[in-house]
């Protein structure tokens, strides 16, 4: 009789510990849904450190589907994606959120009173030092 209980504590301390890591990923994913402007890029080999006027450059993230519309005419060295429709995921690393787009990572990412933060020079494997940075604030 004690075996049953034993097993059966077991199996719903399992089932509770997955069922909260689903709903951990589904959260992260909606944290991040919206309309991003992008104010700032920066960083790169070339030490880029390029502003952005609200509106040109415009990120929104709906379900796994990430849609670009990019109007920066100015010629810079690096503005992100160019206009298009893009497929996205997020995941949780050790407490560090990713962003993946099209199948490929692209960087880490942190969100803070409605800024978002896109460091190319965080990933799952290790540190970088060439990548950008892309600063959003939410519509």
């Amino acid at each position: 009789m004690k075996i049953d209980k034993v097993i059966v504590a077991i199996i719903l301390a399992i089932l509770f510990i997955t069922s909260c890591d689903k709903d951990n990923q589904s959260n992260q994913s909606d944290e991040i849904e919206g309309i991003w402007k992008v104010t700032n890029i920066s960083g790169g080999f070339a030490g880029i450190d390029d502003d952005y006027a609200s509106g040109v450059i415009t990120w929104k993230f709906n379900g796994q589907t990430l849609t670009v519309i990019n109007n920066e005419s100015q010629g810079a060295i690096y503005s992100g994606f160019e206009t298009g429709t893009y497929q996205y995921t997020s995941t949780e690393i050790n407490g560090v959120k990713y962003i993946n787009i099209n199948s490929q990572e692209f960087g880490g990412y942190t969100i803070t009173n409605n800024n978002l933060t896109i460091n190319q020079n965080e990933t799952s494997t290790g540190s970088g030092a060439d990548g950008f940075i892309l600063n959003f604030s939410r519509q």
